[in-house]
């Protein structure tokens, strides 16, 4: 292929317009150097925030992300759901726990990435929940407002809406939420959208659209592979793979939605060897997926699964280690 001089410019321009160029920005100077703070998804009730969003556990996980180099930290308010259609969950001690939490999360310097949440899995492969779009709306805006009241600097109206709606109706529903957004929330709007479950999904939300005017987007990895029948992770080779191909899918639709910002908005790893994923192995596995996230020029990512706590991996500090080193001490 030939290139003259009015080509390269344009690509020159166009690459410029990512957060980072392609390759320029290691894993320590990425905008994001994510953490999730709890990770209760699966087990949320009413009263838990009390149990684990105390002063002393906000304080003592803090201290922990800064040792580690991060620099912008995810909370959720967790919703459960039932198969009329219900949010269940107590919004009144969400909103004054994770406000003690994100004052303490600024105080300390950090950014906050603020989304509702309801876990997918329950929409999935069997659909043992059901959502109405009508309550669901009314909980993001009240979220969203929420967010503007504490000065939160980036917001998500849910994570993987395709699978808990259906992705026309998904498309739809991101596309009409968006101005009501605008009008309660004044920071930056992400969509956090999940990857894996068919193509179909994909080409529906890229189809329609459903991503313009967003102000970036955010993919789920969570890398698994097929070996014949059996759906496993066996080789750090293979988690590589993965995050590379997933970034490349939510780089394409960003580039053709309009959307300068890309990120991995959940890293984790549910997958290895027919079981989970000791804590060495997850931390050698987000390596490799931070520096996937920095060559393909992401704006960066946010772990799962990070901590030396019980909600996350228990008394082991190995991804903490890893992120010392590759965040906080530039080793990546």
């Amino acid at each position: 292929m030939r290139f003259n001089v009015w080509t390269i410019a344009v690509l020159g321009v166009w690459l410029l317009t990512w957060c980072w160029p392609v390759s320029a920005a290691g894993p320590a100077e990425m905008e994001f150097r994510g953490l999730i703070w709890r990770t209760i998804d699966r087990y949320y009730h009413p009263g838990i925030y009390a149990e684990i969003y105390d002063r002393a556990s906000n304080r003592r996980l803090l201290d922990k992300a800064r040792e580690a180099g991060a620099n912008f930290l995810l909370l959720r308010a967790f919703y459960s759901c039932s198969q009329g259609g219900e949010l269940v969950g107590d919004e009144a001690e969400a909103e004054r726990y994770l406000g003690q939490a994100i004052a303490a999360a600024h105080a300390a310097g950090f950014r906050v990435f603020l989304t509702p949440y309801v876990e997918s899995a329950c929409f999935w492969p069997e659909r043992r929940c059901t959502l109405s779009e009508e309550a669901w709306t009314g909980a993001v805006l009240k979220w969203a407002a929420f967010a503007e009241e504490h000065a939160v600097e980036l917001f998500s109206p849910g994570f993987e809406m395709s699978l808990i709606f259906e992705p026309a109706r998904a498309a739809g529903w991101y596309k009409g939420i968006l101005p009501r957004l605008r009008r309660v929330y004044s920071g930056r709007i992400a969509i956090a959208e999940h990857p894996y479950i068919g193509t179909g999904r994909w080409q529906v939300l890229d189809r329609e659209g459903a991503f313009v005017g967003y102000d970036c987007l955010g993919i789920a990895v969570f890398p698994w592979k097929r070996y014949g029948d059996e759906i496993d992770l066996r080789t750090l080779d293979d988690y590589r793979a993965d995050a590379a191909q997933r970034a490349e899918l939510a780089l394409g639709i960003a580039h053709r939605q309009g959307i300068d910002c890309v990120f991995f908005s959940a890293l984790g790893m549910d997958l290895w060897r027919g079981g989970e994923p000791d804590p060495e192995i997850r931390a050698w596995a987000y390596e490799l997926g931070l520096q996937v996230a920095a060559q393909y020029g992401l704006c960066g990512a946010f772990l799962h699964s990070w901590a030396s706590e019980p909600d996350h991996l228990g008394n082991s500090t190995a991804v903490e280690r890893m992120l010392r080193r590759v965040w906080a001490e530039g080793g990546g």
